[in-house]
């Protein structure tokens, strides 16, 4: 089956947040209005991001490192969150009738929000907390690898912006290389065997 996937290297990523601004963007998510609490009262709205930016410190003084990983869902060969749902059937991942299931196209995990029952089993059992949960809908979303653009032949929108050119998308992933270089505390790909690989140096 061939799969969508991705390729980030760790030493262009400069921790801009222009892909998770870009995402954020082109998905709508929430909140889809200001989030400065004097707009509710003092209260902040619930946050709900597909593509975000871990940033790690290390090193010792007097040579610190301050590593960027950019991060969202893997669309992995094993989805956690597929196993975890209980109106999906692991037995038949592809049925486009579950409320997750991973394309035989091209690989992508997507959510069927008309049958997702917002029990959020997903989001606990995903190693790369991909799933986000909407208060507004009560569903649960995450990054759909930019579908709607991909149909249209364009590549994801974290992609075409990543000013540091850090984020790849890559057409024909190899599960062989999955987690390849990935940086300390990534989750251990064996589990789900994520659609990415890392580059450095």
């Amino acid at each position: 089956m061939p799969q969508k996937g991705w390729l980030i290297d760790l030493d262009k990523c400069i921790g801009c947040d222009t892909c998770t601004i870009a995402c954020k963007s082109e998905n709508n998510t929430r909140p889809l209005s200001s989030p400065m609490p004097f707009k509710n009262g003092g209260v902040l709205p619930d946050h709900v991001s597909y593509r975000w930016v871990v940033k790690k410190e290390g090193g010792a003084y007097p040579n610190p490192v301050l590593t960027f990983v950019t991060s969202a869902c893997n669309h992995c060969q094993k989805p956690a969150c597929l196993a975890s749902c209980p109106v999906s059937d692991v037995n038949n991942p592809s049925d486009e009738n579950n409320a997750i299931f991973k394309r035989a196209t091209d690989g992508i995990v997507l959510i069927n929000q008309d049958v997702c029952i917002g029990c959020k089993n997903c989001i606990q059992s995903c190693p790369y907390g991909a799933p986000q949960f909407n208060s507004s809908t009560e569903k649960v979303e995450k990054c759909t690898f930019c579908l709607h653009r991909l149909e249209a032949g364009f590549l994801p929108a974290c992609v075409t912006t990543c000013v540091g050119n850090a984020l790849h998308q890559v057409d024909n992933f190899n599960f062989n290389q999955s987690g390849m270089n990935a940086p300390d505390g990534f989750a251990n790909s064996s589990l789900t065997v994520p659609s990415v690989k890392f580059e450095t140096g």
